[in-house]
Parts: C-alpha cells; structure tokens; sequence
C-alpha cells in the first residue's frame, strides 16, 4: 500500500479508499478465476436439440424440389 501525502486529508481519504477498492477487485476476479472451470460443461439436452433440429432442416432442405423460379426453357 502506499500513502500519498498531499496534505489535503480528503484527497488521501479518496486515494486510499481507491486504492482499497482496486485490490479487492483484484482479489474478486482471482479468486473468481480460480473456482470456475475452463470450459463450462455443455447441457446434453441443448446439444441433443440442437442435433435434431439440424439434422431435420438438413431433410427437408434435401427433399425440397429445385428452384421455384420460372422455367427458362
């Protein structure tokens, strides 16, 4: 910790009360850092979901016929 001596007391109260804050925060996201995982665990449900809606979309993309645009024959 340092001390700033500016001979203003309100100016040191404020810098030291700034000074305390930042280093809590730095400990908060240390310690946050440290309790959660890398890579959160995927929900098997979403990724099932996920799995069927594209694999439908990929059928009905392939069943459809061609272009519905006017035959330019």
């Amino acid at each position: 910790m340092q001390h700033y001596l500016t001979g203003d007391p309100w100016t040191e109260a404020k810098l030291l009360q700034a000074e305390e804050l930042h280093a809590e925060a730095r400990a908060y996201a240390a310690r946050s850092a440290l309790l959660r995982e890398a890579r959160p665990p995927r929900r098997r449900a979403r990724v099932w979901l996920g799995t069927l809606l594209l694999a439908t979309g990929r059928r009905l993309l392939d069943s459809a016929p061609g272009a519905a645009g006017p035959d330019p024959a």
